[in-house]
C-alpha cells in the first residue's frame, strides 16, 4: 500500500531559493591534491565560498537545521574532483538507530545522524524544485556522520523525479493534482555499511550499534571518498571522486563545461527535513 503525502502550495519550497539566479562556482585546477581526512588545512588560505542554506519546506517543525551558513571550496587535482565544506553544529550526532535493551528484548532507537548531500544534474529536464511535473535524474552523494563516515565514503546514489508511477517511491501531490514520485537508487556495487539485526530476545549488552561497516565496499556506490570531523562546534568535510568514473550511474565532470548542482545539510534528520542551498552552477576549468 502506497502512502501519498499531500503538500500544500504554501509549504512546497521557499520561493526565494527557487527564484534566485543560480550561483556560479568556479572549479579550478590545483597542483597538489588535498588529503581527504576532514582536516582542511591543506586547502590553503584562499577565499571560501559563503552559502546560505534555508529549510527546504517552510514552517517545517521537523527541520532542526534551520538557516545555516556553509563555507565551501572546490578544486580539480589530476583526474579527481575535490570538495570541502564547513558549517556550524553545536552537537555532533554520530549515532544512528542503535538497539536498546528494553526489559525482555531489543528495540531500535529513533536517533538519526548528521548528514550532508550534494546533487549533480544527470539527464532529463532539470528543475530547481523537486516537486515538479518535469522528469529528471540527479547523481546524489550522501555523507552520513554515523554511517558512511565510519568507512571513509559518501554513498553514491541516483535520484529520479517523475510523474510516472514508481513503486516504493516517496509520493507528493502537486497543486495541479498530479502525483510526483521521488526515489533514490543505490549505485551498483557493495555498500560500505549495512543495518544490524541482533537476536531480539538474546541479551548481548544494554546498547548495540545500529549499523556495521562492511569490509568489502566496492563498485560505483563506493567511488566517492569522504571524511568529516566535528570539532569545537563545527563540521568539516572533504569529498573526492574521479572526474569520469566511466560508470553509467555516475555523472561525468567534463573540463570546460558546467553542471547544475545544489547542496543540503541535515541536522539529525532525513527525507525532506533538510536545509538547502540556492542552485549552483559548477564551471569546470579546462
Amino acid at each position: 500500500m502506497r502512502i501519498i503525502a499531500f503538500i500544500a502550495i504554501a509549504i512546497i519550497l521557499i520561493p526565494g531559493l527557487l527564484n534566485a539566479e543560480p550561483r556560479t562556482i568556479s572549479v579550478n585546477k590545483i597542483a597538489s591534491p588535498p588529503v581527504v581526512d576532514g582536516d582542511l588545512k591543506d586547502w590553503g588560505e584562499g577565499e571560501w565560498i559563503p552559502l546560505i542554506l534555508k529549510p527546504a519546506i517552510e514552517d517545517d517543525k521537523e527541520n532542526l537545521t534551520g538557516t545555516l551558513n556553509v563555507e565551501m571550496k572546490t578544486a580539480i587535482a589530476g583526474d579527481r574532483f575535490y570538495m570541502a565544506a564547513r558549517w556550524p553544529d553545536k552537537d555532533k550526532n554520530t549515532e544512528y538507530k542503535s538497539w536498546i535493551w528494553k526489559r525482555t528484548k531489543y528495540k531500535r532507537e529513533k536517533k538519526l545522524d548528521d548528514m550532508f548531500a550534494v546533487r549533480f544534474f544527470m539527464d532529463g529536464e532539470y528543475d530547481a524544485c523537486m516537486f515538479t511535473e518535469k522528469r529528471f535524474t540527479s547523481d546524489v552523494w550522501v555523507w552520513s556522520a554515523g554511517r558512511s563516515n565510519l568507512a571513509g565514503y559518501a554513498k553514491d546514489t541516483r535520484q529520479v523525479i517523475t510523474t510516472k508511477l514508481i513503486e516504493d517511491a516517496a509520493e507528493y501531490q502537486l497543486p495541479s493534482g498530479k502525483i510526483v514520485y521521488i526515489k533514490k537508487y543505490n549505485d551498483s556495487g557493495n555498500p560500505m555499511f549495512e543495518n544490524t539485526k541482533p537476536k531480539r530476545k538474546k541479551f548481548a549488552g544494554k546498547k548495540l550499534p545500529g549499523i556495521k561497516v562492511a569490509k568489502n565496499a566496492s563498485g560505483s556506490i563506493a567511488d566517492v571518498s569522504a571524511k568529516g570531523v566535528w570539532k569545537d562546534g563545527y563540521w568539516t568535510l572533504e569529498l573526492s571522486r574521479r572526474l569520469d568514473t566511466k560508470n553509467t550511474d555516475d555523472v561525468a565532470f567534463k573540463p570546460g563545461e558546467s553542471l547544475m548542482s545544489a547542496i543540503a545539510v541535515y541536522n539529525k534528520g532525513n527525507a525532506e527535513h533538510k536545509s538547502i542551498s540556492e542552485e549552483l552552477v559548477f564551471e569546470f576549468a579546462k
